[in-house]
């Protein structure tokens, strides 16, 4: 397994703080199809990024309905890409693993400074 559960409002406070992981938050609920679907891929894209410093977590919102509050979560599946604290996309719908994977990179990449704004003006 390569995903995490996120079971309590300290660990989501934590992920929160200034200096928080790099992670991609799949808000999901066992009744929800495209979530069903998407559970596969978001799976893969956490195994294919196993090595690298990005969490793959996920919040299951009929349990934990008080986190999906605080992220402002309307869909499912949504997923939310955060870092240092900030959230720094949100992608709402089924995605898969090359998109969870390039958003996963994308996040990397702007922790290590190496960004798309950095890319451009150095």
């Amino acid at each position: 397994m390569h995903t995490t559960d996120i079971t309590s409002r300290e660990e989501i406070e934590e992920l929160m703080q200034p200096g928080g992981a790099a992670a991609l938050i799949d808000f999901w609920a066992a009744w929800c199809g495209p979530c069903r679907a998407m559970a596969p891929h978001f799976e893969k894209a956490a195994e294919l990024m196993a090595d690298e410093p990005v969490e793959f977590l996920k919040v299951d919102t009929e349990k934990h309905s008080q986190i999906a509050s605080a992220f402002n979560v309307r869909s499912l599946p949504t997923i939310v890409v955060v870092h240092d604290g900030e959230i720094q996309d949100v992608m709402i719908g089924a995605q898969d693993t090359l998109t969870l994977k390039r958003a996963a990179q994308r996040v990397i990449d702007d922790a290590e400074g190496k960004g798309f704004i950095k890319k451009l003006f150095g």
